[in-house]
C-alpha cells in the first residue's frame, strides 16, 4: 500500500518563544514520521524563517509541514511586507544570514507574495529511515 501524503500546521503567536515551540514540534513530527535524516536541517531552516517572521512582522504567523513520498516542505506565512532576499555574510553584520542558510541547505526555496503578507518556503528531498 503506497504511503499517503500528510500535512501539519501550527498557528504561532507573535512571541519570541514561538521559535522554540516550532523547533520542538518539527522534531516530534519528523521523529514520528521516521524522517530523522532531515530533522536537524529542517529545524535549523524553519527556525530561521520563523525568526524572520517574528522580526519583520508584528502579527501572528502560520507554519505548515507537508510531506509526500520523497519530498518535505515547510512554509511560513506572515503579514510582513516585502520579498526577502539572502544577504552575503558580512563580518560586521550579525543578522541577515538566515536566508543564505536556507538557500545553501534546501533543495529548493522561494517566496510568494500575497496582498496581506508573504509565504517563505523551502523543500528537502526525503528518504524514510527503517
Amino acid at each position: 500500500m503506497p504511503e499517503q501524503p500528510w500535512s501539519y500546521g501550527l498557528f504561532i503567536p507573535h512571541d519570541p518563544r514561538a521559535v522554540g515551540v516550532v523547533r520542538a514540534t518539527i522534531r516530534s513530527v519528523l521523529a514520528a514520521a521516521r524522517l530523522d535524516c532531515i530533522v536537524d536541517t529542517v529545524e535549523l531552516l524553519a527556525s530561521e524563517l520563523v525568526t524572520n517572521a517574528y522580526r519583520y512582522s508584528d502579527a501572528d504567523a502560520y507554519v505548515s509541514m507537508d510531506w509526500e513520498p520523497g519530498d518535505f516542505r515547510v512554509s511560513v506565512w506572515d503579514h510582513g511586507g516585502g520579498s526577502p532576499k539572502p544577504r552575503s555574510a558580512d563580518a560586521d553584520d550579525e543578522q541577515g544570514r538566515g536566508l543564505a542558510l536556507v538557500e545553501s541547505c534546501a533543495d529548493e526555496w522561494g517566496v510568494r507574495d500575497y496582498p496581506n503578507g508573504k509565504n517563505v518556503w523551502f523543500r528537502l528531498a526525503t528518504k524514510r529511515e527503517g
